[in-house]
C-alpha cells in the first residue's frame, strides 16, 4: 500500500484498503462520531458497514458519556491507534472464516520463535501499527519486522500484512539460520 492509496490529509486517517490478489476487496475504517458508535466497521462491496468486535475497551468508551469531549477524543484516537492489528485480526476472521478450522486432523500453528518477515508495496507507517509486536526497520522499498512471535504469530502477522496489500518477499527464522 502506497501512501497515495491511504492519504492522511483527508480526515480518515484510519481506513485501511484490504487487498487481496491485487485488488480492493473491502474496506477497515475506525469511525469515532457519534460515540456510541465508536469502533472498527468493515466495509464488503455495496453492503452496508459491519462493526467489528475487536476489543470490550471499544465497548467501554463508546459507553461513555460523562468523559469531556477533548479527553473522550484523544482516548479514541489512541484506541484506534493501539488496536490496528486487532481490527485486522477481525476482519480477516470475517473475510476468511474458513481459515478459523484447521484443514488437517491435528493441525497446529507455525511454531513460536524469532521471526523477520521482510516486505514490500506497504508503507513503514501503516506496518508498524498492523504488526506491532514486531520491530521495523525500513530501507528503500523494503521494510523489514522482527522479533518474537508466539506460536500462530507468524500466519496472523503475515494475514495482516497481506491484507494491506504488502507483498512477503521473505521470512526467515531462527532454525533457517542456524541450520546453514
Amino acid at each position: 500500500m502506497s501512501a497515495e492509496q491511504q492519504p492522511q490529509s483527508d480526515g480518515r486517517p484510519h481506513a485501511y484498503d484490504l487487498i487481496e490478489d491485487g485488488r480492493r476487496i473491502a474496506q477497515l475504517e475506525w469511525l469515532a462520531r457519534p460515540r456510541s458508535a465508536l469502533g472498527w466497521y468493515l466495509t464488503e462491496g455495496s453492503v452496508p458497514p459491519q462493526r467489528l468486535f475487536v476489543d470490550t475497551a471499544i465497548d467501554e468508551l463508546a459507553r461513555d458519556t460523562r468523559s469531556p469531549e477533548h479527553a473522550w477524543d484523544l482516548h479514541a484516537e489512541l484506541a484506534a491507534i493501539l488496536s490496528t492489528a486487532l481490527a485486522l485480526d477481525a476482519a480477516g476472521r470475517v473475510l476468511y472464516p474458513s481459515r478459523l478450522r484447521p484443514t488437517r486432523r491435528f493441525r497446529r500453528p507455525i511454531s513460536a520463535g524469532r521471526y523477520e518477515i521482510h516486505v514490500t508495496d506497504a508503507d513503514p507507517a501503516i506496518l508498524a501499527r498492523a504488526v506491532p509486536e514486531l520491530h521495523l526497520d525500513a530501507v528503500s522499498n523494503v521494510a523489514v519486522l522482527a522479533g518474537e512471535l508466539v506460536s500462530g504469530g507468524l500466519e496472523l502477522a503475515l494475514q495482516r500484512i497481506t491484507l494491506l496489500g504488502g507483498r512477503v518477499v521473505a521470512v526467515f527464522s531462527d532454525d533457517q539460520r542456524h541450520d546453514g
